[in-house]
This record gives C-alpha cells, structure tokens and sequence, in this order.
C-alpha cells in the first residue's frame, strides 16, 4: 500500500483574502473619517458668568473633583473637531460667541450623577416680581 501525500494547506484561502480586505478597508476608512475628515464632535467648556447668562455649576472645592480647568462656573459647546484648530489655547468660548466657527451650546440640565447644577441669571424684572409678591402678601 502507497501512503497518500498530503496536500499542503492553502495559506490564502477565498475567505481569508475577504477577511482581510474587510479588515483593511475598515482601518483605511475610519483613518480617514478621524484623521482627515475630523467628521466628530468635541464638547468644550467655556467661562460662564451666573449673574447675567444660564450656566452650569460643580463644585470646586475639594482637589481633584474638577477637570484642569477649574471652572466651576461654565457653558458648553459642541463643535466640529476640525473646527478646534481655530481655538486659541484650547479655548474656544470667544469663538464659538463671535461665529467664526458654527459652534452649538449646549442647554443646561441638572446632572446629580456628576455634582452638575443649573444657574440661572437673576434679572431686575425677576426681582421686581418678587418684591411686588411679598408686598402683596
């Protein structure tokens, strides 16, 4: 009796050839859409006064519980990733404001989760109504 050679395997085989360009094409097309396109957003914090606009609030007060920031008074802004070289020292509150760039704010809402509370501006109207209540009463 005659011993039958084995064949050697196929190292590429009709799937492994359709794995790999999946693969490929999977590297090469997100490369392209976060490198080259920047087709994401980036969400920035900016200076926020309580007294005149709605801001979000943390608190501050012990170490580590805010970002590098240190601002426990902030807006936020969703802006295209390429639109951040714009920015100036990573900030973009200036130019979201005076439009170079299409920047969107985000509204204010209460998060327990993470410490974040709502500010909202005391304006004279407002005050006014209060007073005009209490003397009625």
């Amino acid at each position: 009796m005659e011993k039958e050679t084995e064949k050697p395997k196929k190292l590429f085989s009709p799937f492994t050839i359709f794995v790999g360009i999946i693969f490929f094409g999977t590297i090469v097309g997100n490369f392209y859409f976060l490198y080259i396109e920047k087709n994401y957003d980036f969400i920035i914090e900016g200076v926020c006064n309580p007294s005149i606009e709605e801001c979000f609030q943390r608190d501050c007060s012990e170490e580590g519980s805010c970002p590098a920031n240190n601002l426990s008074n902030f807006k936020r802004y969703s802006l295209n990733a390429g639109d951040f070289k714009y920015c100036e020292n990573e900030d973009c509150s200036l130019v979201c404001e005076s439009g170079k760039i299409k920047c969107k704010q985000i509204v204010c809402e209460e998060d327990l989760e993470t410490g974040e509370s709502c500010t909202y501006p005391t304006t004279g109207e407002t005050e006014a109504k209060t007073e005009n209540t209490t003397e009625i009463e």
